[in-house]
């Protein structure tokens, strides 16, 4: 009887210690797939690759679970499912409300061990046979959003003390795993942000002058390659200055943003719409002819007489626009020469009255 008792204690403490071997190999593995994954989300440039990338590494990291990545969105007023992984999808509804989610209506990780049992969050769309796990992701001590995990099949199957076991590794390691993911997309969302603060004009969100050249030139080079044309409508504000003495810098900046979001309703999804200093914009269109450019350039000369502007309880006047059309090559093969063309041109129709649209017909003046 003791020899019996002695070769199950004997037993028990040896599957413990190949649990332990096989709890310390797979840690091992994770630091390994942590450290390629953190490694990738570095050179990631926007959201949007990351979220790919996550995808992808959860398969490895938790390769019996199924899975989601939730993002709280802009306004804060919903979350989306922005990456999911797993044999079969997660049971978790693709766009939810974040109070739906006890993890971050609390702050703090949820686990639901049995799903007939627990406290089950909103955002669980379809019936669950085992365990589940939210990990808020809080980044600059604010939620951004929610890592979510599915116990498989096998670990429901496991002895009590075993699943115990797998689910507390778990909690520890998604805790981990989710401060890394966190950290990295508040990387990404900065470098985003100061990248935009470099190419974009604050007031309109267009992109400046700066962006405008650098773009203009590598455009040039792949025209030249492909033989292809680059429009460019350089445009002027009529009587800017007397504008903002009649109605105040405020409303002037009110105009400015206004027709902002007029010019980008107005392009192409390949046009590059820029305010290139003041009163002064410009719009590049890949592949347009001077011909195709021009008329564009008579649309929104036209369109612009019937936009509305309001500034505080004031509706502002209507304002025109002078237009200066060019296009490379015929009008010029470098930066310098194409912007100067359009500036003649944009000249030439201020000076024939405002309100019109010329077209550069001259060769490019040469730099002396």
């Amino acid at each position: 009887s003791e020899n019996k008792r002695m070769e199950t204690a004997l037993q028990e403490s040896n599957e413990k210690l190949i649990m332990w071997v096989n709890e310390l190999e797979q840690r091992g593995s994770e630091i390994y797939l942590l450290s390629e994954m953190a490694d990738l989300l570095q050179t990631c440039l926007s959201a949007e690759e990351a979220f790919t990338v996550i995808g992808e590494s959860m398969k490895k990291l938790f390769p019996s679970d199924a899975g989601a990545l939730c993002m709280i969105n802009q306004s804060r007023n919903g979350v989306d499912v922005a990456a999911s992984w797993g044999t079969t999808p997660p049971s978790i509804a693709q766009t939810f409300m974040p109070n739906d989610c006890w993890a971050l209506r609390r702050g703090r990780l949820h686990l639901v061990e049995d799903a007939h049992a627990g406290l089950l969050c909103k955002h669980i769309s379809q019936p669950l046979k085992g365990s589940y796990l939210c990990v808020p992701m809080i980044a600059q001590s604010e939620p951004i959003g929610m890592l979510y995990l599915e116990g498989s099949p096998h670990e429901m199957q496991q002895p009590q003390e075993v699943r115990k076991f797998i689910v507390e590794s778990k909690q520890r390691f998604a805790m981990t795993v989710a401060e890394h993911i966190a950290l990295s997309l508040a990387n990404i969302k900065l470098r985003e942000t100061l990248r935009n603060q470099a190419i974009r004009d604050p007031l309109t969100t267009l992109f400046n002058r700066r962006y405008l050249e650098e773009t203009l030139e590598r455009e040039l080079h792949q025209a030249k390659r492909s033989e292809n044309r680059i429009g460019i409508i350089m445009i002027d504000i009529d009587h800017f200055k007397k504008f903002n003495d009649t109605y105040g810098h405020g409303a002037g900046d009110a105009l400015l943003f206004s027709l902002g979001g007029f010019l980008k309703a107005s392009i192409r999804g390949g046009d590059i719409p820029c305010r290139y200093g003041g009163e002064e914009f410009m719009l590049i269109l890949l592949g347009a002819s001077l011909e195709e450019t021009g008329k564009r350039a008579e649309v929104i000369r036209q369109k612009i007489k019937k936009m509305e502007v309001a500034y505080e309880e004031l509706v502002l006047p209507p304002i025109t626009l002078s237009l200066g059309v060019a296009c490379f090559p015929q009008n010029g093969a470098t930066v310098t020469e194409l912007l100067r063309s359009a500036d003649n041109a944009l000249y030439q129709a201020k000076a024939e009255g405002r309100d019109k649209v010329v077209l550069c017909q001259a060769a490019p003046e040469k730099n002396s």
